[in-house]
C-alpha cells in the first residue's frame, strides 16, 4: 500500500494525496492554493485521467479547486462526498469560476495557458460524478474500502478512514470544539496510519474558546460602531459566515449589540439555504431552533441583502458587513475594502486563517498600501485579527492523535513553516513513527 502526496505537504492549501493499494487507487481531495498566483497539484495528465475514485473531505477550495481541472482534462473518476458537500460544492465552484475568469479579465489577460483553464462545462461534468454518502457508510474502492466520519470543521466536513492492507485516517480540516452550529469532531477511531492537518499546529497556536472570541468580536464592533464607522467581516461562505451570522443575530437581538444594518453579501446568502436544507448535520440545538421556532437566524429582519451598486451600504453611517471571500482574494469583499479602506473610523476584522501571499495576510501583517492594478488604495481603517476558527489548535491535534487507536505512524501535512515541524515533537512516542512529507514524494505504507 503506497500514499503519495500531490500538494498540501508543507503548506496550506491544494490538498492531494493518492492512496494506492495494488492496481486500486483512491485520490483524497483535489485543491487549489490561493494567493498571489494559484497553484495546482503535481498530478500528472495520465494519473488523472486514470483515476476512478476521488473522495472529498469538505467543500473549500483547497480541497475541491482543482475538480474542474481534472475533468478538463479528461478525468471520468466517480466523487463521493456527504450530502451537504455536494450540495455546496456546485456554489463554490461556479463563483470560483466567476472570480477566475473576472480577474483575468482586470489583469488584462485570459488564463495563462490551456492546462490552467476551465469553463462551465467542467464545472457540469465534475458535478456529475459526485455521488452522496452519509458518515459511517462504507464504499468499496477495489481493495480498498472508505467510510466519512464527523470533522467538526464546517457542515458535512469529514474525516476519511480508509482500509486496505493497513487502516488509513486521513483527518483533512478537524475540529475538536463544540460550535454555534456543529458538533465536534468524532474521535477514538481506529488506523495504523495517521495523516493529520498542522494549520495551527505551532506550540504557540492556541486558538481562543469560543465564549472569548465572541465576547471580543462583538465588544470591537461595538467600539467601532460607537465612532460611527462600519466593520468590514471577509468571511469564508460556507461555515464560517454562518456562524459570524449567528453571533450577530443573537447578540443584537439580545440587545447587546447596537441595531445598524447588517449587510450579507456574496455567496452566503446562497450558503445559508443549504445549510438549512441540511439541518440535520447540525448541533441538536440548532435544529429545533430552526424547525420547531419562528426565530429562525437565518431568515431575521436584522439581515439585509446589498444592492448590486452597494451604494446604500457607502451612503449610510455605522453598518456591519459581512462578505466573500475570507481570505480577500476576490468577490465582494474587494470592492468594500477599496471603498472603505481610507477612513480610520471603519474597521477591518479578520475572523480566520489567511494564507501567505493574500491580500489578508499581507493587510494583517500592516502593508499600508495596496495596488489595486492601476489604483493605490492606502490603507487607513484599524485592523483586527479574531480568530473564530474552525480548526483545531496545537493541543488538540495532539489530543486527536492520541486518541486513534493502534496508531504506528503519522504523516503531518497541511502547515506552513515550522507548524508540522512542532506539532511532531509534541506527537513523539516509542514505537510511533512521524514523518513529514514533501510535495512529489510516496511512501510504502
Amino acid at each position: 500500500m503506497e500514499l503519495s502526496f500531490y500538494g498540501g505537504a508543507g503548506e496550506v492549501g491544494r490538498n492531494c494525496f493518492l492512496l494506492e493499494d495494488g492496481n486500486d487507487a483512491l485520490l483524497l481531495d483535489a485543491g487549489v492554493k490561493l494567493g498571489e498566483r494559484e497553484e495546482y497539484p503535481l498530478l500528472a495528465d495520465a494519473r488523472i485521467r486514470s483515476l476512478r475514485k476521488i473522495a472529498i473531505s469538505h467543500t473549500h477550495l483547497d480541497h475541491i479547486g482543482f475538480l474542474p481541472f481534472m475533468f478538463r482534462k479528461g478525468c471520468r473518476a466517480q466523487i463521493f462526498a456527504t450530502k451537504p458537500t455536494r450540495d455546496m460544492t456546485q456554489l463554490l465552484l461556479t463563483d470560483y469560476l466567476k472570480i477566475k475568469e473576472s480577474r483575468e479579465r482586470k489583469a488584462g489577460h485570459k488564463f495563462p495557458s490551456a492546462k490552467h483553464d476551465f469553463g462551465e462545462k467542467d464545472v457540469v461534468m465534475a458535478l456529475k460524478h459526485i455521488q452522496q454518502v452519509g458518515y459511517g457508510e462504507v464504499v468499496r474502492a477495489g481493495r480498498m474500502s472508505f467510510s466519512f466520519h464527523n470533522a467538526g470543521h464546517i457542515l458535512g466536513s469529514a474525516t476519511t478512514l480508509v482500509k486496505g492492507q493497513k487502516r488509513v485516517l486521513y483527518t483533512a480540516d478537524i475540529n475538536l470544539r463544540e460550535t454555534i452550529l456543529l458538533d465536534p469532531a468524532e474521535k477514538g477511531l481506529t488506523a495504523d496510519v495517521l495523516i493529520t492537518e498542522s494549520t495551527y499546529g505551532g506550540k504557540a497556536d492556541k486558538i481562543t474558546p469560543v465564549k472569548e472570541a465572541r465576547a471580543a468580536l462583538i465588544k470591537s464592533i461595538s467600539t467601532t460602531l460607537k465612532k460611527g464607522g462600519k466593520v468590514l467581516i471577509p468571511s469564508f461562505a460556507v461555515g464560517r459566515g454562518q456562524e459570524i451570522m449567528f453571533i450577530l443575530e443573537t447578540y443584537m437581538r439580545s440587545g447587546a449589540l447596537e441595531k445598524v444594518p447588517i449587510y450579507i453579501d456574496g455567496m452566503i446568502l446562497k450558503a445559508n439555504r443549504i445549510y438549512r436544507q441540511n439541518v440535520i448535520d447540525c448541533r441538536r440545538e440548532i435544529q429545533l431552533r430552526i424547525l420547531m421556532s419562528e426565530e429562525d437566524p437565518f431568515k431575521s429582519p436584522l439581515f439585509r441583502e446589498p444592492s448590486e451598486s452597494r451604494k446604500e451600504v457607502y451612503r449610510e453611517g455605522p453598518a456591519i458587513i459581512v462578505t466573500t471571500s475570507g481570505m480577500m482574494t476576490g468577490g465582494p469583499v474587494m470592492d468594500y475594502f477599496k471603498r472603505l479602506a481610507g477612513d480610520p473610523k471603519n474597521k477591518l476584522i479578520l475572523v480566520g486563517y489567511q494564507a501567505a501571499g493574500t491580500l489578508g495576510r499581507r493587510v494583517l501583517e500592516g502593508e499600508k498600501e495596496i495596488g489595486f492594478h492601476e489604483e493605490l488604495v492606502r490603507v487607513r481603517m484599524s485592523v483586527e485579527n479574531i480568530s473564530l476558527s474552525a480548526h483545531a489548535d496545537h493541543a488538540q491535534l495532539v489530543e486527536f492523535a492520541r486518541s486513534v487507536k493502534g496508531l504506528k505512524k503519522i504523516f503531518i501535512i497541511h502547515g506552513e513553516g515550522k507548524k508540522p515541524l512542532e506539532l511532531a515533537d509534541d506527537l513523539r512516542r516509542p514505537g510511533l513513527e512521524i514523518i513529514i512529507p514533501k510535495n512529489g514524494e510516496s511512501y510504502n505504507l
